[in-house]
């Protein structure tokens, strides 16, 4: 049995006897991301108990210190238990306490068990699998159905951490002070160098402006690139379609779940924004959804903070989300340059996740017609719009 698997096996094991269950039977399936993950090994089980099944979806920790230590203050594995054990709690009595309707209500996956210790941390939650879910093609822009359902989960997740600062300021602090995420110098240059490879598949004509642009508006060492600017929020802050989950259902409508609760941070809530767009649409969609999507996060947001009742007009009036934006979209070009690489990478190419995965292994072998396209596609936006 491999370490990962007992990890989990134990975990099992609490969970079966945690709910008494008779007689079970356990089959545990490993299974594989695609490329998609990096930090974690990923699990199915399956817990037969009579006539019924516990299905459940496990991610144990395989990143070993050589990457814990290349992010200052690591604390990924301790955020995400952090955010099924205590902050979801936190989000769903609010959702409760001002009878926000269900259909409307954000709802994360079920948490079955977690364990925050060192070098063996797993989380087990409810496998979306099994009830339709899946993951969005990564190869593929988003469709609009897509796009505006995932903008609205985000624009909840948003919502209820205002509700959270505005109703208990001094927990929602004291929850901040958890959060700690930080990358060192070396780990900088290392995307640094991610970013100018990537600049090697711009067009000849835009790749002067592209580089002038790193070089002065898209530094990663900027400390401020993820700060508020005006509205404060805890903010996945790794908000791709990797990290989503969705299903279209019987009336035809999509279902988005955010999943992958990692990398939370007290940050702009266009951060979210921005790097779901120019990672997660090509040009072709930004010509025809782009303002439209922008419109739809914000009146989801309102309704959001209407539902807990909160008024938007005068905590963050329109005029201050277009301002806010407009501060932090420079960054959605250099979260393409620096993210599109490992999206669009084959399964082939992809890093490996074991305990010698470090940030030198993301500098990945991706010269895909795909990459090219998306990379090419966000810079002529970003042309257009004068911004390189």
């Amino acid at each position: 049995m491999s370490e990962h698997k007992q990890i989990f096996t134990e975990i099992l094991n609490k969970i079966v006897a945690e709910r008494a269950l008779v007689a079970p039977r356990v089959k545990i399936q490993p299974i594989s991301s695609g490329g998609a993950n990096f930090t974690t090994q990923l699990f199915k089980a399956t817990i037969s108990h009579g006539d019924n099944e516990l299905k459940l979806f496990a991610k144990v920790a395989a990143v070993g210190d050589k990457f814990r230590n290349q992010i200052e203050g690591f604390r990924m594995f301790e955020t995400e238990n952090d955010f099924y054990t205590k902050l979801i709690k936190i989000y769903e009595n609010l959702q409760e306490k001002h009878n926000v309707p269900q259909d409307k209500r954000f709802v994360a996956p079920k948490c079955y068990g977690c364990s925050s210790k060192l070098y063996e941390e797993v989380l087990v939650l409810e496998d979306l699998s099994a009830q339709g879910f899946t993951v969005y093609d990564r190869m593929k822009s988003v469709d609009w159905d897509y796009a505006s359902k995932a903008v609205e989960e985000i624009a909840k997740f948003h919502a209820l951490s205002v509700a959270f600062e505005k109703e208990n300021k001094e927990e929602f602090n004291e929850y901040v002070g958890t959060l700690t995420f930080s990358l060192d110098k070396e780990t900088t240059k290392h995307f640094t160098d991610i970013i100018n490879k990537g600049v090697n598949l711009i067009k000849e004509e835009n790749r002067s402006r592209v580089e002038a642009f790193i070089a002065s508006v898209g530094r990663l060492d900027d400390d401020d690139m993820f700060k508020p600017v005006k509205l404060n929020v805890l903010a996945h802050c790794d908000n791709r379609v990797s990290n989503q989950m969705y299903r279209v259902n019987e009336d035809g409508g999509v279902e988005v779940k955010i999943v992958d609760y990692q990398t939370i941070l007290e940050a702009s809530p266009a951060i979210d924004l921005v790097y779901f767009i120019f990672t997660g649409t090509d040009k072709k969609f930004r010509d025809q959804y782009y303002e439209q999507l922008l419109d739809h996060y914000y009146k989801e947001l309102s309704l959001a903070m209407k539902r807990l009742a909160l008024n938007p007009d005068e905590i963050y009036p329109r005029e201050d989300f277009d301002f806010e934006y407009k501060t932090k979209l420079p960054l959605g070009l250099t979260l393409a340059m620096m993210t599109l690489p490992l999206i669009t990478v084959d399964e082939k190419n992809a890093p490996n996740v074991d305990k010698n995965l470090g940030m030198d292994n993301f500098l990945v072998d991706n010269t895909s017609d795909i990459l090219r396209e998306r990379l090419n596609g966000v810079v002529d936006d970003f042309v257009r719009w004068g911004l390189v």
